[in-house]
């Protein structure tokens, strides 16, 4: 199912990256790589760089993994397990902007790649089930919790990225039909990174 996520995103943005699967861990890796300091998450997208390039990891919980399964199908998943959409659209979103990124060697800010996940959560569930958008935006950014663990700094961006987003997404539901939705998507993908946050900035405000 993430391949399939990542299908969608490739064709919403025409780009195109590794197969997600092939750097998706288990429960069992996850500990392995990040020890004392792993805590409880749906989702993981650990990020190294080195001389050779970018190392990449990308998990998604068991009990998520399960759920998109059962689902059987994304438009299915995103009204039937939407949490488990969330998080695994979430993972996908990390994964493909830190290969753009490194591609163009550009840096990438984490409040980016928060927000970019964000965006991508409502458009992939809108572009299934146009007529939910309203729904799919309430859920995201009017009843979301965040956990309780957060450090201020973290919660700070957490809130920050939701904020962004919402506004972005308002105007990306405004567009008058899918193919200027994408053009805009397409558009907002290949900007700057001080390019897309000066622009959600600007409409969030």
């Amino acid at each position: 199912m993430l391949r399939r996520i990542q299908k969608h995103l490739e064709s919403i943005y025409r780009i195109e990256a590794p197969d997600v699967t092939q750097f998706q861990i288990d429960h069992g890796q996850l500990e392995l790589m990040m020890g004392d300091s792993l805590r409880n998450a749906d989702e993981w997208v650990l990020a190294r760089s080195s001389e050779e390039g970018l190392d990449l990891a990308v998990f998604i919980a068991d009990d998520h993994l399960k759920a998109l399964e059962a689902a059987g199908s994304l438009a299915d998943a995103a009204v039937g397990a939407f949490p488990a959409f969330c998080a695994a659209t979430e993972g996908v979103s990390h994964f493909l902007m830190l290969i753009e990124r490194a591609r163009r060697e550009e840096p990438v800010t984490m409040l980016e790649l928060e927000a970019q996940a964000e965006v991508d959560k409502f458009v992939c569930a809108s572009l299934h089930h146009p007529n939910l958008s309203n729904e799919w935006w309430g859920r995201l950014f009017r009843e979301v919790s965040l956990a309780d663990d957060l450090e201020p700094e973290e919660l700070e961006r957490y809130q920050e990225a939701g904020r962004l987003a919402a506004g972005f997404c308002v105007a990306l539901d405004q567009a008058p039909h899918v193919d200027a939705l994408l053009h805009l998507l397409r558009r907002f993908w290949r900007a700057s990174g001080s390019q897309r946050l000066e622009r959600m900035r600007r409409l969030a405000a």
